[in-house]
């Protein structure tokens, strides 16, 4: 189901190899009958080893410096944010329920190859600090264990089909200023990446009065404010909603939000 899932209306295919367990997977892999894959996808429960071991198994053996390589997709009926934090944990980039939706499988596709062909490229990784700061690692920079996690959700962030920003909450009086903003975010505006940073959404969107109250309402308390009518002063392709979601920080104060566009 997955291979027609994966090819279903696709220009450029993919070549597909399968196997029916992790060790026929590890074995066919080490007997060079099939070459490391670019990504591989992978349920939990299996007979002989689970996802987990194997997921671990393919990271000890054909690890790279930033495990972006192969790309390891787990699929699962079992749910729960234990779950995720285990397939996280054994290395896995990425995690997705049963039954699959094959239009959210291949949108994870497009985002696993961005993510791999920018690591094959040796070039620098974009990461958001906990300040909400953009920091750029430059090429042959030794990452600790946890910088590379950072830089791999930095990446995701970053290389996300959906437009994306980071504001500046802070103060009794937040300007909304943009402190960062993803490549997808041009795509609802007229402007680049670099225009975007250090403008005020609330200028840029030309937010009225009752609705700039309505947003500090959510801001002091911390709350999630989701799929509001977005007034654009930049002309819109279709009707755009947005959801905000608090980033805190030590004492559980909320500086920074994370704005996700939806068309």
């Amino acid at each position: 189901m997955l291979r027609t899932l994966i090819n279903s209306g696709q220009t450029v295919r993919h070549d597909i190899s399968e196997a029916a367990s992790g060790e026929e997977a590890l074995q066919k892999v080490d007997s060079g009958e099939i070459n490391l894959p670019d990504l591989i996808i992978l349920d939990i429960n299996m007979g002989g080893m689970t996802g987990y071991e194997l997921c671990r198994e393919f990271r000890q053996r054909y690890g790279t410096a930033s495990d972006v390589v192969p790309y390891i997709i787990i699929v699962t009926t079992n749910e729960g944010v234990d779950v995720i934090n285990q397939a996280l944990d054994s290395g896995a980039n990425d995690y997705m329920p049963k039954p699959v939706n094959v239009k959210i499988l291949q949108v994870r596709l497009r985002v696993a190859e961005r993510l791999m062909a920018h690591a094959q490229s040796g070039g620098g990784t974009t990461s958001v600090t906990g300040s909400g700061r953009v920091v750029l690692t430059p090429p042959g920079t030794t990452n600790t264990e946890e910088n590379v996690r950072q830089n791999q959700i930095a990446s995701a962030i970053e290389y996300a089909d959906a437009p994306i920003a980071i504001l500046e909450v802070g103060g009794a009086n937040p300007s909304f200023q943009i402190v960062y903003a993803n490549t997808a975010m041009s795509s609802t505006t007229q402007y680049n990446q670099e225009q975007l940073t250090g403008k005020s959404l609330a200028d840029l969107e030309a937010w009225t009065p009752e609705f700039l109250a309505m947003i500090l309402s959510f801001i002091n308390r911390g709350a999630i404010l989701s799929y509001v009518p977005l007034w654009s002063q930049t002309p819109q392709a279709m009707p755009v909603h947005m959801s905000f979601y608090p980033i805190r920080v030590e004492n559980d104060q909320v500086n920074h939000y994370l704005v996700i566009h939806h068309f």
